[in-house]
């Protein structure tokens, strides 16, 4: 089984998870994209989604609507699945490991200090980029073969994001939807309503902190 083929089966078994009556409140489904142990080679993917009910308790604490229905902050943040999670997807990892072999992509860590900034940060975000790249796909994938419509009732954006939302958030979600599910994300509020994703009990950094990148500020599509 490819990589590919492993996101498609545990995402599609995640979805056929959810309850008829819970599915009628979901508006959104969450593709969280993560590093496990800050580790660029051991991306994770967690699946989960966001309610009405969810949406409405927490306007009072946003600053307003939108970012109450938008922001991961104020999500569920519930974990249908963790994929390629060393622990609970041991699987998922070794097919991943794979995956990234066979890109030309896998490194050891090195000894040296100055090969942090020659030689991981440049592979780190080639790494960044394919799994990115495979959610894309995923999303795409989900909602071509009537996954999502069959789990959801209806058709449901799918938001890939990470704990802070910047321009790449909205350009990937863009690829990963039909152009009427995504419209309501990604329109030109975006950076004024999607403050750092962050929530105290969820996140390993305090508020507003800021996520290193090797690319910097400069992050693309993928």
């Amino acid at each position: 089984m490819t990589f590919q083929d492993h996101l498609r089966t545990l995402a599609t078994r995640a979805l056929s998870s959810i309850s008829a009556g819970e599915a009628e409140d979901i508006y959104v489904i969450s593709f969280f994209v993560d590093n496990e142990r800050d580790d660029p080679r051991q991306p994770t993917l967690t699946i989960g989604y966001n309610t009405e009910a969810q949406f409405r308790s927490s306007i009072a604490a946003a600053s307003d609507e939108a970012e109450a229905r938008w922001n991961y902050a104020f999500w569920l943040q519930n974990e249908l699945t963790v994929i390629g999670d060393l622990t609970r997807d041991p699987d998922g990892a070794a097919t991943r490991h794979q995956w990234i072999s066979e890109l030309g992509l896998w490194y050891d860590e090195p000894t040296h200090s100055e090969d942090w900034i020659t030689t991981v940060g440049p592979t780190a975000a080639l790494i960044e980029a394919n799994f990115n790249q495979a959610c894309v796909q995923l999303a795409r994938d989900l909602h071509d073969s009537g996954a999502i419509e069959s789990a959801m009732g209806k058709p449901v954006p799918v938001i890939l994001h990470e704990l802070e939302y910047y321009e790449g958030i909205a350009r990937r979600t863009e690829a990963a939807n039909p152009v009427a599910l995504h419209n309501g994300f990604t329109g030109p509020d975006l950076g004024e309503r999607a403050r750092p994703a962050v929530r105290q009990d969820r996140a390993s950094c305090s508020y507003g902190c800021s996520i290193w990148s090797p690319r910097g500020s400069s992050r693309g599509l993928f």
